[in-house]
């Protein structure tokens, strides 16, 4: 691929997190490359070449059912104007840019943190550094390229990116980095529900959870993703013991190579929200029923003015397993045969034994579903198949460093 670039004449160059991560002792999730060549002229030099996008082209190479991305140099562009001269900027205060080819040197000071600025450059094996990163990689710090302020504006996803770089990385955020986050964390509400709950994903399905759930509360980032749980965090002392079981046994599994479920993170999440309705814990009161707890899973999605909203499906199982709490908290349950078959009695199990950390679930219960679940199908989330949720991530095991 580089070289084949390098052939025709035209500049290849690695960018990115592969170049950060091998300087990091990581290995390397994929590789990103970035030339001189537009993307026609990238199509014409390999076999198998889909362009994609509109606005920007990019170029994916295919090698079998693999691909790498190149990219054409990106220039700033300038800020969009109106006829009167103002900047163009979004609902939110989004300020929106064109995207224009350019220079090395330009494509470096548009990405976003000064460590994903490092271009290794074919023809003579150097690492390009315009922004200072290499220092970022020593020091182990966060540092975001040019004004904070605009270029959270820009794309206010860099500061989900930011929370997430500095878990996963082990990295301290500069002041002048952090100290917008809070003040501008409304912005995420400008964004996509698919755009924010990938890089949700990204949060809390790399094995760092439980440090981006740290990251994401500490930069206030976390309200504007879940605005009920801190509420409920407040009111009830053993919130923290539930959330950090949940997130240390989503790191755990994947770093030992297992699965992992966002949908099931989400219930978790939710499960605060949804306990607070009328009804879900009445105390010594009549228990709540299935129905019970799946319209107080609806209300609280409905009353949701902003934050992630969970996709459809992913919905249509998060108030099953949710709901699943009345009949495995049942004192009498019926039919326990069809409660073990069904795909999600696995994630509902493990929600009542979180629930545990709350005080919510009787020793009894556990014991009796704990002896029953080792008899239940081994199915969940990721045989569900077309009418289910998106399939669990499953991490690839790595040598060397995490």
């Amino acid at each position: 691929m580089l070289r084949g670039l390098h052939r025709a004449g035209y500049r290849a160059c690695v960018v990115g997190g592969g170049v950060r991560d091998l300087l990091l002792n990581l290995q390397p999730k994929d590789f990103d490359v970035v030339t001189d060549a537009r993307p026609e002229e990238v199509k014409k030099l390999f076999r198998r070449v889909l362009l994609i996008g509109r606005r920007f082209r990019l170029a994916h190479v295919m090698f079998g059912r693999e691909y790498i991305e190149v990219a054409t140099f990106r220039g700033s562009g300038g800020e969009l104007e109106d006829s009167g001269g103002a900047v163009v900027r979004g609902a939110h205060g989004r300020i929106m840019r064109d995207n224009r080819f350019g220079s090395l040197e330009e494509d470096a000071l548009r990405r976003d943190f000064a460590f994903n600025a490092l271009y290794w450059d074919y023809a003579d094996g150097r690492i390009i550094d315009r922004t200072r990163g290499l220092a970022d990689i020593r020091r182990r710090r966060l540092r975001l390229i040019g004004d904070p302020q605009l270029r959270y504006k820009e794309d206010p996803v860099r500061m989900l990116r930011a929370a997430r770089f500095a878990a996963k990385l082990e990295c301290a955020l500069v002041r002048r980095t952090a100290e917008p986050i809070p003040e501008m964390a409304r912005l995420l509400r400008s964004e996509p529900p698919a755009r924010l709950l990938e890089e949700v994903r990204k949060l809390f399905l790399s094995g760092h959870a439980v440090a981006s759930f740290a990251q994401l509360r500490r930069l206030g980032l976390l309200c504007e993703l879940f605005p009920f749980l801190q509420a409920w965090m407040d009111a009830r002392p053993r919130a923290e013991a539930f959330l950090g079981a949940a997130l240390q046994a989503s790191d755990r599994r994947l770093n030992e190579g297992s699965h992992a479920s966002l949908t099931f993170l989400m219930c978790v999440f939710f499960w605060g929200a949804v306990s607070m309705r009328p009804g879900i814990l009445p105390g010594n009161g009549k228990p709540p029923g299935h129905g019970q707890i799946a319209e107080a899973f609806r209300a609280v999605i409905r009353g949701m003015e902003f934050g992630l909203k969970p996709t459809r499906k992913m919905q249509a199982d998060m108030e099953e397993v949710l709901a699943r709490q009345a009949t495995l908290q049942s004192a009498r349950p019926r039919r326990v045969g069809q409660i073990l078959a069904n795909p999600l009695f696995r994630p509902a199990y493990r929600l009542l034994r979180l629930r545990a950390h709350l005080g919510e679930v009787e020793e009894e219960r556990l014991r009796y579903w704990g002896k029953r679940a080792a008899t239940a199908p081994p199915r969940s989330w990721p045989e569900r198949g077309k009418g289910g949720a998106r399939k669990a991530v499953r991490r690839p095991r790595r040598e060397g460093g995490a």
